[in-house]
């Protein structure tokens, strides 16, 4: 019998989602800042400066690969991240992708098989990133986005675990509350 999970023979995540080389997040924090609710090529830091094209050309794995799946148990299942590209995804791939996903839509099934204080909840969300947009009633007419559902949890936190699992490589994606101290 095979087993369903294959080590990841010598392919290494890229230093920028992991905080070390060897992969392990444990012991460095996540050099990429960015709250996902935002998209990453106008908010994204490294050590409080915008990230740079040499940041996001680089290839999220050594050596690279084409196709990436990122798994989150925050997640609803269906909301399913894959960064692509034939000649090797990139940090920007990666990025890109995440951002996608959690700008989509919500919809009306995903809404409906949430709980009553899950929604209470996210529509506090909702009101105030409508509230902090540059045209609120516009924000507020376009509906709950998949990110809203996320609550206070958006800051990436990094990729772990590179696996590959039923003939597809994937990876974990980590996200955190935002813990930065605040100036006032």
């Amino acid at each position: 019998m095979t087993p369903s999970i294959t080590r990841t023979h010598g392919v290494k995540l890229n230093p920028l989602f992991t905080g070390s080389p060897s992969g392990e997040r444990y012991h460095a924090q996540v050099p990429i800042e960015w709250d996902v609710r935002y998209h990453p090529m106008r908010s994204a830091e490294i050590a409080d400066m915008p990230l740079l094209s040499s940041h996001l050309s680089q290839f999220a794995t050594n050596p690279p690969i084409t196709k990436l799946h990122l798994v989150c148990d925050l997640l609803f299942p269906e909301w399913e991240i894959v960064a692509r590209n034939p000649t090797g995804v990139t940090v920007q791939d990666v990025l890109e992708a995440i951002y996608e996903t959690l700008h989509r839509l919500l919809r009306i099934h995903e809404w409906e098989g949430m709980s009553l204080k899950q929604r209470s909840r996210i529509e506090d969300i909702h009101r105030a990133r409508c509230r902090a947009s540059l045209d609120p009633e516009h924000a507020r007419l376009a509906g709950v986005r998949r990110a809203d559902c996320l609550l206070s949890t958006t800051m990436f936190a990094g990729l772990t675990s590179l696996v590959r699992r039923r003939e597809q490589w994937q990876v974990v994606l980590t996200l955190s509350r935002d813990f930065r101290p605040r100036f006032r």
